[in-house]
């Protein structure tokens, strides 16, 4: 989950580390409609984060090892993770696992029924080299710390953000392609 907003090389990265390491994993990449700690603001609209993150991952959707999910947009506001994967609980074998980054491992104190995540589900939290993770008591994690990729949304509709709409779509688009390589 996370807003993808847009999906950068990063996330390819994620997901290719995930997938490298337990290669009998599917990986589910599900783009929040409007994350609740996040600002409603996007750059790009849910339908275009969808197609991006299509492009991207088109290789990994078509060997069946990554699935693009729609079932956040269709449950009702707040898009909570907890309920997310209540939802999600019925199309899964095991109980997924909870990828999320150090900036969101930080801020999980303040998610919906943070301690029922803590109590039901893993993490694992890439987290970029300079950043610490402070873990909450009772979570059961993995912290990746090796992973060096100095990108972030945030970054990337800064630099983004002078061009006009059709363009920076276009923009994000061969960004998305060349991530998904």
């Amino acid at each position: 989950g996370g807003t993808f907003d847009p999906p950068h090389s990063g996330h390819a990265a994620i997901v290719k580390r995930l997938l490298d390491r337990s290669p009998e994993a599917r990986v589910i990449i599900m783009p929040a409609p409007q994350a609740p700690l996040r600002s409603a603001e996007k750059t790009f609209s849910y339908r275009q984060r969808l197609h991006l993150l299509r492009v991207m991952f088109q290789n990994q959707i078509t060997e069946g090892r990554v699935v693009l999910s729609v079932l956040e947009k269709k449950l009702p506001s707040p898009h909570f993770t907890i309920r997310t994967l209540e939802a999600l609980a019925p199309y899964c074998n095991t109980r997924p696992v909870i990828v999320i980054g150090g900036d969101q491992a930080a801020k999980l104190s303040l998610w919906h029924r943070a301690q029922d995540l803590l109590a039901h589900y893993r993490f694992i939290i890439f987290s970029r080299a300079q950043n610490s993770v402070t873990a909450l008591q009772g979570m059961r994690y993995e912290v990746v710390s090796d992973f060096s990729y100095d990108i972030s949304s945030t970054k990337l509709r800064e630099q983004l953000a002078p061009l006009g709409g059709a363009e920076r779509f276009r923009a994000a688009l061969a960004i998305a392609a060349a991530a998904g390589g």
